[in-house]
């Protein structure tokens, strides 16, 4: 049982790795989209760095989902708290995604200079970061929520 568990450990790393190798570009194209959009000022354009092909970032960051919820699992004792581990995680890695963007879109407020009503932003956007937090923050507050159920329900 536990070398199954394993097994599907390795393959699920695996397969977020590689999923984050293909969405590395949309999630970048996103973030930068989602910036603009929740920024509360008026952010017409911001200079970048150039967005790299290829680049395996995402996808070791994504490596860190399937390692946190198995730690998570094995830490709880209840079978019913894989489950919820499961469905609370994505609500919340979307609710710090969002959070983190909007962190980052006031470090750009005060970052940039003006020129002719134009906003220059020299550094490029954290995606790194944002990802990271959002993955980190989600696991812990996910470790959190179901230590205080498991401790509300012990069955």
């Amino acid at each position: 049982m536990k070398f199954k568990s394993i097994i599907i450990l390795f393959v699920s790393i695996i397969l977020f790795f590689l999923i984050g190798l293909l969405y590395d570009m949309p999630y970048r194209t996103l973030t930068r989209t989602l910036i603009l959009k929740i920024a509360n000022y008026d952010l017409s354009y911001y200079g970048a760095k150039q967005i790299r092909l290829f680049i395996p970032d995402l996808g070791f960051i994504l490596t860190l989902i399937p390692i946190g919820l198995f730690i998570i699992s094995k830490s709880q004792k209840q079978k019913r708290n894989d489950l919820l581990s499961i469905l609370i995680f994505p609500g919340l890695v979307v609710l710090f995604y969002l959070f983190y963007c909007f962190s980052e879109s006031q470090i750009i407020k005060y970052t940039t200079t003006v020129d002719k009503d134009i906003y220059y932003h020299h550094q490029n956007v954290n995606y790194r970061l944002i990802a990271l937090f959002s993955i980190i923050s989600s696991q812990i507050l996910n470790y959190f929520i179901l230590k205080k159920l498991s401790k509300a329900n012990p069955t």
